[in-house]
């Protein structure tokens, strides 16, 4: 039988696992996107939910709905850039309905998986338990904090390069022309 002490040193060394294990997912990573990021604060918020912080709350963390939030809005802009510059023949409505499909929950979702965000979120045990590593809103608003964390610590140029990679290539493939009509 575990003593008092024995319980806290295995839960100590466990979470100090834990902690490197997330660490070696967020290099692996950046090494696959190709891109360091050079604030680490602003990548693990990028990744931290508020579940995470009402659990830390005697750490330092933040959660990731101010990044989300300013996320949404570059992604926006870089995809209008993008879909403006390369389809110069469609309409406003056409574009409007283009990166629509293209920013929407469920094709925000195919790129976080895609990129496995999922094994990187810091969660909360609640909602860990109730499955929010695989909950549709949650890998959606990761990825635009994401987005969010990438302009901060690098700029728009940055962004657009690792857009360039995830999402542009798709809308050239014609992956959301279902929702043009022809």
């Amino acid at each position: 039988m575990m003593q008092g002490g024995d319980f806290m040193r295995k839960n100590s060394k466990d979470k100090e696992m834990n902690n490197r294990v997330k660490e070696n997912h967020f290099k692996e990573f950046q090494a696959t996107i190709g891109i360091t990021i050079e604030n680490e604060k602003l990548l693990k918020q990028a990744f931290t939910h508020s579940s995470y912080v009402n659990e830390h709350r005697r750490k330092p963390f933040e959660d990731n709905e101010r990044l989300e939030f300013l996320g949404d809005a570059v992604l926006e802009l870089t995809v209008s850039q993008f879909l403006f510059k390369k389809y110069p023949l469609m309409t406003e409505g056409e574009l409007t309905k283009l990166r629509a499909a293209i920013v929407c929950e469920p094709a925000l979702v195919s790129f976080a998986d895609e990129l496995c965000f999922g094994k990187l979120i810091l969660l909360g045990k609640g909602e860990e338990i109730t499955g929010g590593r695989e909950r549709p809103a949650l890998l959606a608003d990761v990825f635009e904090a994401f987005i969010g964390a990438l302009y901060l610590d690098q700029g728009i140029e940055t962004v657009n390069k690792f857009l360039e990679i995830v999402i542009f290539p798709k809308i050239i493939a014609g992956d959301f022309s279902h929702v043009m009509e022809f």
